[in-house]
């Protein structure tokens, strides 16, 4: 079942089970987990004229496939401008994911900075090549819902110098524009920026995941690519930090965003 499904599902249900299609390792994908909790929340809470600012996800344990997902949500606080809710997937009583959201209503500010100027110093989103095309026996069965097209050679497990991984992403059918539910299952498709530096497959697992979102945006159209670049800022004693940013084809800024990934390689005397 494709992201649109479950999608859908979480608009008028609060408990459903998650296909083992979107399985990642022992657990569902993060992406589509945070997602739903997401969609959740704006689904079941009067937003009205409020934009989504901020997300701010824990991933407290593996999210079981085939197992009934129990979504829940709470306004924090609510003010004139701004309303916080915490959202969360549960199962079995235990909160697998846990997520605080903040909207905000637009306000009238002297202050304006211009965040549309990107010039992309790579090759265009239709001649890049699609790199993480799903490959039956490595890779998730997930990936086959996204186009995801690399356009640096940083690729995971390769023993690089560097973490950077840049590229185009969109749904690999899509049938409608991007939203911040949609963009922000999307952003998670990409492997971690520290795996690059890996010489030979381990797992790894993001605990902590902020995402901020740009506002005012440009509308996206449905066959629309959004660019992404993201690299590891540090990484020791088995954590990686990582920080992206996310572009508009246009090259407006859509989006900031922080992990805090779990590193299980193993060092080799």
């Amino acid at each position: 079942m494709e992201f649109l499904h479950y999608r859908d599902l979480a608009k008028t249900e609060s408990v459903f089970p998650i296909s083992a299609d979107w399985g990642q390792g022992r657990s569902i994908f993060g992406g589509l987990s945070a997602a739903l909790v997401l969609v959740h929340i704006e689904a079941n809470t009067d937003l009205a004229a409020r934009d989504l600012r901020t997300v701010n996800i824990h991933f407290c344990g593996a999210v079981t496939p085939e197992e009934p997902c129990e979504f829940r949500h709470q306004v924090l606080s609510e003010g004139r401008s701004v309303v916080q809710i915490e959202g969360q997937l549960l199962q079995g009583g235990e909160v697998k994911t846990a997520m605080v959201a903040c909207f905000s209503t637009q306000r009238v500010s002297a202050i304006e900075v211009d965040c549309s100027n990107k010039q992309f110093p790579v090759a265009a989103a239709d001649t890049a090549e699609m790199n993480f095309a799903f490959k039956q026996g490595s890779t998730p069965h997930f990936v086959s819902y996204f186009d995801l097209r690399q356009t640096n050679n940083n690729l995971p497990f390769t023993g690089s110098d560097h973490s950077q991984i840049n590229g185009w992403m969109r749904y690999f059918r899509p049938s409608e524009a991007l939203n911040d539910a949609s963009i922000l299952a999307l952003i998670d498709a990409w492997p971690p920026a520290v795996l690059p530096m890996m010489r030979s497959r381990a797992p790894s697992s993001t605990i902590t995941w902020n995402i901020e979102f740009m506002h005012p945006r440009a509308p996206l159209e449905v066959e629309a690519m959004l660019y992404y670049e993201c690299i590891a800022i540090q990484a020791g004693q088995g954590y990686a930090h990582t920080e992206a940013k996310i572009y508009h084809p246009n090259g407006q800024l859509l989006a900031l965003s922080r992990q805090m990934v779990g590193v299980y390689d193993k060092v080799t005397q």
